[in-house]
């Protein structure tokens, strides 16, 4: 089933990078795995995925596997708190929620210690919805700044996560909005040329976010099924 999810899936993003003029391969995606389990993400895996994505620290800690193939990634796509940076170091290797200095210099601490370098995404807010993470795009390029003084963090761009619309394009504003934050950085020399990741977009409006210049969608439910 997760096979065949995956074909279809690859399929509407090939469909919408070719809408905006893309590359179907400049899209990766991200299986979100919260409430899936070991065996479904041994399935994806065996499908052909390559990040998994997971919103706790203890839930992917429990459900981490003795052997994983070469090249897959753990991405945390949930809030992380400064007191589980620690555990987080360990388990992942990109951090997409990234969004408190004091959070950065504990990652980069604890990614000294274990003489490795962990890849960061900054988590922005472009809806104030208080019961979600993220800064305000006006405070990015402090945080930036921050980042890029850590040197066992690595920058690899910007994260964000809409309101929920029945109405795919409903998001396409705040996908938009994201997109021109990273140019606009760019640009400005706060960000570099190689910081240009974007991972918005998830089950129910990944083609618009696609559309609008993601290069990681978060899909659970489209790859999976529903949650038991």
């Amino acid at each position: 089933m997760i096979a065949h999810n995956l074909e279809t899936i690859r399929q509407r993003i090939a469909e919408a990078a070719l809408r905006s003029g893309r590359q179907a391969e400049d899209v990766r995606i991200v299986a979100a795995a919260k409430g899936q389990g070991r065996a479904k993400i041994r399935e994806a895996l065996a499908s052909g995925l390559l990040i998994v994505g997971h919103n706790y620290v203890q839930e992917a800690s429990e459900e981490s596997l003795t052997e994983t193939p070469q090249g897959v990634e753990f991405h945390m796509i949930g809030h992380l708190q400064k007191n589980k940076a620690g555990p987080a170091v360990d388990l992942f290797h990109v951090i997409q929620t990234l969004d408190d200095p004091k959070l950065a210099v504990a990652l980069n601490r604890r990614a000294e210690t274990a003489g490795r370098t962990i890849g960061v995404m900054i988590q922005v807010s472009l809806a104030d919805e208080p019961q979600k993470s993220g800064i305000p795009g006006a405070e990015v390029p402090q945080l930036v700044e921050a980042v890029r003084s850590l040197d066992r963090l690595r920058l690899l761009g910007l994260m964000t996560m809409p309101p929920f619309f029945d109405q795919p394009e409903r998001a396409r504003p705040f996908f938009a909005r994201l997109r021109e934050l990273r140019d606009r950085l760019i640009a400005a020399g706060i960000l570099a040329q190689d910081m240009h990741e974007l991972s918005m977009g998830m089950t129910g409006d990944f083609q618009v976010a696609v559309e609008e210049g993601a290069t990681l969608v978060r899909i659970g439910t489209a790859l999976f099924g529903p949650r038991a």
